[in-house]
Parts: C-alpha cells; structure tokens; sequence
C-alpha cells in the first residue's frame, strides 16, 4: 500500500505493508525509487515491510540530497515519525550506504540489523555513468539504464519495468544520486558497525563487484555473505527467490 505523510515540512512517499517485525525498511539505489522493492517485497509476505523515496521522486519532495549523509539524515527522521519498534535497514547499491551510514550514524537500539545488496564500503562510480548525468537532457527524460546494470540476457520485461519505473524519478535527481554514491567512504570505518549485516552480491556485477562484498566481509564483525553465481547489479529485481530466501535466512538467525 503506498502511504503519504508530511514529515518536517516535506511530503513523503512510500510503500509500506504491515506484518511481523522487525520492519525491513528498503532504500532504493541511484536513480530509483520504491518501485525497485516490488518484487523482493510481494516475495516476503508477512512481513512489515516499507520502501521509502528518497527526496526529489515518485511523490517525496524535492531537492534531491547531495551527500549519503543527508541521505542518511532523512532515513533517520522517517523511521522517527513511521516506524515502530524494532526494524532493519535494507539497501541496494547506495542505498546499502545509506545503511552502513545509518549503522555507523544510529545510537537507537531499535536498530536490529542491516542488508547490503550489491553495495560496499566505498562507491566509485565509472565516469561514463557520471558523464550520461552531465549530459543536458530532453524535456522530461527519465534516468537512463547505465551499461552493466541488468545480467547479459536479461529478461526484456525486467528491464522494460525497471526503466517504466524510473520515470518516476527526475533525471536531475539520478545525476545527484549517482554523485552522491560517487563521494561514499566509509572503508575505514567498518568495525564500528554493532549490529549484523547480511551481504548479497552477484559473481557477474561489474558497478559493485564481488571484492566490494568481500571487503565488506572481511571488516565487519558479524556477518552473513552470499554471493550469487552469474547474478548481476540489479540482482534483487532478477534473482528474487535466492535474495528473498537469503533475508528470510538471515532475519530467522537474529
């Protein structure tokens, strides 16, 4: 069910299905917006679930956000004003660094765990992507499919869905968001994280690949890592069954 709040002056948008805790709060990657959570969430049924929208898309008020601290700011101030009890933070690409921020950022013990698909400690963005968002753009156009997002093969309907979704999403607030993945660092700092972290990778994803999980791994105390043999970017949207049985997985063991 898609929900609208006025949160600090702002208008926010977001999906949210109620069910057992803890809640999974999803943040989306660059360019997206709550669509992306779709399938990963009709696949956890059960669950209270959210997908928020960060600022600037798909019915949350702009401007978009510069920083994944501001980002993570904005996490922060909605799970204040809509979340209850206990919840774990999930995020893909930028958004998993909006949840390392958060783990790093957060002194509440509601804080239960964090999912980090296809992300990592540090996002170097290629300039190629960067350059498609320095491009001027056409009347309206929509964030296009950087190279390397979706697995070679991919489905058609997938990425037919994926770039109906990203209409939603202003092509000046992809280009923000991919320059705010573009300035994360946090590989210094990963052994400060208390909470679990489950890691989901993809063998074939060349934007964030396997080593960032590996780094990951290798740096936060307790953790789960999955990585899944020919799986790509965008894994969460074309590997459902094996990442939504790896959270299912993960959430039984907290």
């Amino acid at each position: 069910m898609v929900e609208t709040r006025q949160i600090d002056e702002r208008t926010v948008t977001f999906r949210h299905d109620e069910g057992r805790g803890p809640s999974l709060v999803c943040v989306h990657g660059s360019a997206g917006n709550h669509h992306a959570y779709d399938r990963l969430l009709d696949a956890l049924p059960g669950r209270d679930r959210f997908a928020i929208n960060l600022p600037g898309r798909a019915g949350t008020s702009g401007p978009p956000l510069a920083t994944v601290a501001e980002m993570e700011a904005f996490l922060s101030r909605f799970l204040e004003s809509e979340v209850e009890g206990d919840y774990v933070v999930v995020g893909h690409s930028v958004g998993g660094a909006i949840a390392i921020e958060h783990a790093l950022a957060s002194p509440s013990k509601r804080l239960q765990a964090i999912v980090l698909l296809a992300s990592g400690a540090r996002l170097r963005v290629q300039p190629m992507i960067l350059e498609l968002f320095d491009q001027l753009p056409k009347p309206g156009a929509s964030p296009p499919l950087p190279p390397g997002l979706l697995e070679q093969g991919a489905d058609p309907n997938v990425a037919a869905e994926i770039s109906k979704h990203l209409g939603l999403t202003p092509f000046q607030t992809g280009g923000a968001d991919w320059r705010a993945a573009d300035g994360f660092d946090r590989m210094q700092d990963l052994e400060n994280i208390q909470v679990p972290a489950l890691i989901v990778a993809g063998s074939n994803d060349v934007l964030t690949p396997p080593k960032y999980a590996e780094y990951l791994a290798a740096n936060i105390a307790d953790n789960e890592i999955h990585v899944i043999e020919g799986a790509g970017h965008m894994l969460f949207i074309e590997r459902v069954p094996e990442v939504s049985e790896a959270i299912e997985g993960f959430l039984s063991r907290l």
